[in-house]
């Protein structure tokens, strides 16, 4: 039974419900010798305040292409119910280009209008190989970006902003793109560079045009985060300098601070057989 309280869920009971993830994560990985990075908020949160940033609901995790490849690959083999890692591989609803592990015993919806429903999760992104060249970094991530921005507008709910020649022009689109190619395309983009010359840096792609030197990554070092010990970047400074400035100890002023909000979440029942277009009608969205 889907609870129909949506936009209201206890933020503190979200963070330590995703920590599980992020435990399974780490002993996943260390039993079959893939090496792991906590990045973006979640390693600033560890490192700023041994935990969540308080106003955070949100996990990130990074892997070098080849054991992100390795994990996806194995993921049905080595994760145990109720987790499940999800990606435009192995669920056509999917509209992102890196994968999610998700607590199938919870249900969460980030944003009605992409029509995906899946459960609480962590991002789970690959570090693919850019070259050091600016001028051919930007050629490539603007390459990117069009096919991500594309990738959102086969997505989206062609009436999220009502219905008028926007949304015909956007219906069209969505009937003439297929979603399966242009999830292909965009994964040739993103692995152009993997194993080539002259390519010292890796980008997330979901920092913007923002890529780190892989001698930051290294060997993980562990990391306090929620009383918790997982595997951070050799070189956390050098991650986080690149993402939030050299003040990245100094927290935001109020205003400033910014959380998800995810549009519905409940995590007391699991998504399994739920209809994103029924739940939308139970809650009148």
């Amino acid at each position: 039974m889907i609870s129909s309280q949506p936009y209201n869920y206890d933020l503190r009971q979200f963070q330590l419900r995703s920590v599980v993830l992020l435990d399974v994560i780490d002993k996943v990985c260390k039993e079959h010798g893939i090496r792991y990075y906590i990045i973006a908020g979640t390693l600033l949160g560890a490192v700023r305040h041994k935990g969540y940033i308080p106003w955070d609901d949100d996990l990130d995790v990074a892997f070098m292409r080849s054991d992100y490849d390795l994990l996806l690959e194995h993921a049905s083999e080595w994760f145990p119910e109720p987790f499940h890692i999800v990606d435009c591989n192995n669920d056509p609803r999917y509209p992102k280009y890196f994968a999610k592990l998700e607590d199938r015993s919870t249900t969460l919806v980030e944003s009605f209008h992409l029509g995906y429903v899946g459960g609480i999760y962590v991002d789970l992104f690959p570090l693919d190989s850019v070259p050091d060249n600016k001028m051919l970094r930007a050629w490539h991530f603007y390459r990117f970006n069009l096919k991500r921005r594309l990738l959102y507008l086969v997505y989206r709910d062609p009436y999220k902003h009502g219905k008028g020649v926007g949304s015909l022009i956007l219906c069209l689109l969505q009937k003439l793109v297929s979603k399966e190619k242009l999830h292909k395309r965009t994964q040739r983009v993103l692995k152009e560079f993997e194993g080539k010359r002259n390519c010292n840096y890796v980008m997330t792609h979901d920092d913007g045009f923002r890529a780190y030197r892989k001698s930051v990554f290294g060997t993980p070092r562990l990391c306090e985060f929620e009383g918790h010990a997982f595997c951070a970047p050799e070189h956390p400074e050098g991650f986080l300098s690149v993402l939030y400035g050299d003040d990245y100890m100094t927290p935001p002023p109020v205003e400033k601070r910014r959380s998800h909000m995810h549009d519905y979440c409940d995590l007391e029942n699991g998504y399994v057989g739920v209809d994103i277009n029924e739940l939308k009608k139970q809650l009148k969205v």
